[in-house]
């Protein structure tokens, strides 16, 4: 039986496996991603507060205070004046520490893609920041006008940035990183790093899914072949080899054991069948036997002619029974022994039995009285045949018996089918066997 792969174990096996894979990679992936940011975040907003902190100390160190520095000069003016075109006064390998990218100059600075050489883009700093007094309120950026209060939750983001030696003022992040453009580059070759890990991870669990999985499903296979043949030609003896310790190597030997067991049991219950059916075969050959002369009894007998009566009525044959009984048999157990007439009924059954058909139904019908059955024959054919058997007990040896032993048989017999059953046709061939006796015994009447 061909099991389609997507439903096959190798198949779910493999499936499981990648959904595994795609799971922890994910979850790794996205982990390490996330925990780059915050890193990369971390380093880009230390790296502006430095700059910015250098600046507002330089800003303020400049003029002596704040207010005076304010009145002077735009602290925009000021940093660009101080740090020129490329925006920064101490260039770094990066932002946030990172190692420089394709198109980055020495300064900082970064050349727009197209733009001639020595076109430089002013870069924004990663992070803005808004500059408060130590009383909260607000001196440089942010959304609030200046000298406006901040909320409490900003003042406990806040940064102190002091000036010889003293906190004058507090600096407070607002926003989101601003990423340049190496910056993108550099955090999007992450990105597809993680990617292709994923991608080389999915692949490699559907290839180690697929072998594994083929050699898990062959000794399956191996299992279900076995059973299979177990149930197909009824050979309950099947083994099948043991690979290793594992599970399967475990469900196999347990297997094997299983079906030695079993083709003990059966080879067992197959004996003790054949034995039943033996005694049952014996036991039916003594429910329908004579124990003593080992002929059919009358049991058999009339089961047996009335369907030959009921043929020979379907068909038009003609059938015909005897009734014999054997002369003075009494007198013989009283003058000889009942030893001597046990005998003599044995020995009379042999006659019969040798003298008729294998067709013919011969029985001891009880007592020193037989009777004959013959299929296809007239009460003429059937006359012939008890005259000889008639014939045959009379010449028989008995004084071999006893040597005064003699032994004779009267005969009754009826072929007529008419009188509607073979019991009547017994009662008249009964009654053949009477005028026989009356008319001087040892001979046959016909009805």
């Amino acid at each position: 039986m061909r099991i389609n792969l997507l439903f096959s174990l190798r198949g779910k096996l493999t499936a499981m496996l990648l959904l595994a894979s795609l799971t922890a990679a994910l979850a790794v992936g996205g982990t390490a991603y996330w925990l780059l940011m915050q890193d990369f975040n971390a380093t880009a907003r230390e790296t502006a507060f430095t700059n910015f902190q250098t600046d507002i100390q330089a800003y303020i160190g400049t003029y002596g205070s704040w207010e005076n520095a304010r009145r002077n000069q735009v602290f925009h003016e000021f940093v660009m004046q101080r740090r020129g075109p490329s925006g920064s006064l101490n260039p770094l390998p990066g932002a946030g520490g990172r190692p420089a990218l394709p198109g980055e100059t020495d300064a900082g600075e970064t050349r727009r893609q197209g733009a001639p050489a020595g076109a430089v883009h002013h870069r924004d700093p990663p992070f803005h920041f808004m500059l408060i007094d130590t009383q909260g309120h607000v001196l440089l950026g942010g959304d609030g006008r200046q000298d406006t209060a901040v909320g409490e939750d900003l003042r406990r983001h806040a940064r102190p940035i002091s000036v010889n030696g003293k906190v004058d003022v507090l600096a407070v992040p607002v926003g989101s990183p601003q990423l340049s453009t190496q910056d993108k580059a550099y955090l999007g070759a992450m990105r597809e790093a993680l990617q292709n890990g994923l991608l080389a991870a999915c692949a490699l669990t559907v290839v180690m899914g697929l072998v594994f999985g083929s050699r898990f499903g062959a000794r399956v296979r191996e299992l279900t072949s076995a059973i299979q043949s177990m149930r197909a030609d009824g050979e309950i003896l099947q083994q099948v080899p043991v690979h290793s310790r594992d599970e399967m190597g475990l469900l196999a030997s347990a297997f094997n054991r299983m079906s030695r067991e079993l083709s003990q049991a059966h080879s067992a219950l197959r004996r003790t069948n054949e034995q039943v059916q033996s005694q049952a075969a014996q036991l039916k050959e003594l429910s329908v036997r004579d124990p003593l002369t080992q002929m059919f009894n009358r049991r058999y007998f009339d089961e047996q002619s009335a369907l030959l009566y009921q043929q020979a009525m379907r068909h038009g044959w003609s059938v015909s029974v005897m009734v014999g009984d054997l002369d003075y048999f009494k007198s013989i157990n009283d003058d000889f022994s009942h030893a001597i007439g046990d005998e003599v009924l044995r020995r009379v059954a042999l006659i019969l039995r040798k003298n008729t058909r294998s067709t013919d139904i011969v029985a001891r019908y009880g007592g020193e009285e037989f009777v004959i059955a013959f299929p296809e024959s007239t009460v003429q054919q059937a006359a012939i045949r008890c005259e000889a058997l008639r014939a045959a007990i009379e010449q028989h040896t008995w004084q071999e018996v006893h040597p005064e032993l003699r032994v004779t048989m009267s005969m009754g017999l009826c072929d007529d089918t008419k009188r509607g059953s073979i019991e009547k046709m017994l009662a008249a061939a009964d009654e053949g066997l009477y005028e026989a006796k009356r008319s001087g015994r040892n001979r046959v009447v016909s009805c």
